[in-house]
């Protein structure tokens, strides 16, 4: 395998907990705290971030606050970040996302992210009276709105046809420094052109192909560019649906009866039309949509992405309910014990240790010196 042009030296793993796992007919009460409880097992084997979105409609996407969520998780674990993945900036008004987010970095202690993005339910905009063809220019102007708000190098004023700042600043700097993270779904720019690029954001990005991460970044590189900002691969995050098991037709198996009905086939570069349902867990995995399979099949998976990008700093499993809850907590186990070692500079490092033990007899015995 070619050697990639960028490979960090402790890949940041993490999830994407929409959460497109819940199901219109489950007890809302109990998903949110199986939720909870899911982050707290997250925290427990070493994952190092999770995002939680922010839906209002559909009644399967039921965080309607990220930030609440973050604050419950926040006094549950503590180590993993916690972000929101993402806020729909067309919804809110940018200080008030700035305010609570700045404030989430202090009650974290610095553990708190912010991710933003252009939201992707229709419903959630026409029923607040808000035309969806205005979702990217809004957003732009609210990320520049907040990205000014959090960097506090003077007082903001901005005026939008739908918000007005006036010599706004934010009460409180950020606990982290300079501030706390941001992320961008997408482009986060009406032009298309990438705001992680214009601001030196984090970049999240649908890992559908090794060549639609290479775009991406080129995307992020060239925009920064333009603008003098510097940005890092290692702010960049591909995203993949990963479900692990110790074989391959395990996995494969574990996925079969729930995916026919999952609504958001086309993340997964399948569909129904002319296919055969109980084969779509295998046509995931041959459109490059999916990575289902062992251990070895994800670390396989995820080296093909690198090399094929040109490298990233994290990768997202977004949590789509493909499988239980029991065998999704399996996958995600076995995926941080027996895969993010080998992109964390783990396994190398005992596998000399053990083989030089082995080769050596542990080594020369060193001679005793006399106390006589």
């Amino acid at each position: 395998m070619a050697c990639v042009a960028y490979r960090p030296e402790r890949m940041r793993f993490g999830v994407f907990m929409a959460p497109l796992h819940h199901r219109v007919d489950d007890n809302p009460t109990l998903s949110i705290h199986q939720d909870l409880a899911l982050l707290e097992f997250l925290d427990r084997i070493d994952v190092d971030e999770a995002w939680i979105g922010e839906h209002h409609s559909g009644a399967v996407e039921i965080f309607a606050s990220p930030e609440v969520m973050i604050a419950a998780a926040a006094q549950r674990t503590q180590h993993i970040r916690l972000g929101s993945g993402v806020v729909d900036l067309p919804l809110h008004h940018p200080f008030m996302v700035a305010d609570r987010m700045v404030m989430l970095d202090h009650l974290t202690r610095g553990r708190a992210m912010l991710g933003v993005g252009s939201g992707a339910l229709r419903a959630d905009f026409t029923m607040l009276g808000i035309d969806p063809a205005t979702r990217g220019r809004r957003t732009a102007e609210a990320l520049e709105a907040i990205m000014r708000l959090l960097r506090a190098s003077e007082p903001v004023s901005m005026r939008t046809d739908w918000f007005e700042l006036h010599e706004a600043r934010l009460q409180l700097a950020s606990y982290s420094r300079p501030h706390l993270p941001v992320a961008v779904a997408g482009s986060g720019s009406a032009d298309g052109s990438m705001a992680a690029g214009r601001y030196g954001l984090i970049q999240m990005t649908p890992a559908r192909s090794a060549e639609a991460l290479r775009t991406a970044w080129a995307g992020v590189e060239q925009t920064a560019a333009a603008g003098g900002q510097s940005v890092s691969r290692a702010d960049f995050r591909a995203m993949l649906f990963v479900h692990v098991a110790p074989s391959r037709q395990a996995a494969l198996d574990e996925c079969r009866d729930r995916l026919p009905t999952f609504p958001g086939l086309g993340l997964l570069g399948v569909s129904l039309n002319g296919q055969n349902a109980q084969r779509l867990p295998e046509e995931a995995v041959e459109r490059g949509g999916a990575i289902i399979g062992t251990p070895r099949d994800a670390i396989d998976g995820i080296e093909a992405l690198l090399d094929g990008s040109g490298g990233f700093g994290g990768f997202l499993l977004p949590l789509f309910g493909l499988a239980s809850r029991e065998r999704t907590r399996r996958s995600l186990e076995l995926f941080m014990q027996h895969v993010a070692p080998h992109f964390q500079q783990q396994a190398a490092t005992m596998r000399a240790n053990r083989d030089w033990v082995v080769e050596t007899n542990g080594g020369p015995m060193v001679p005793r010196l006399s106390t006589h």
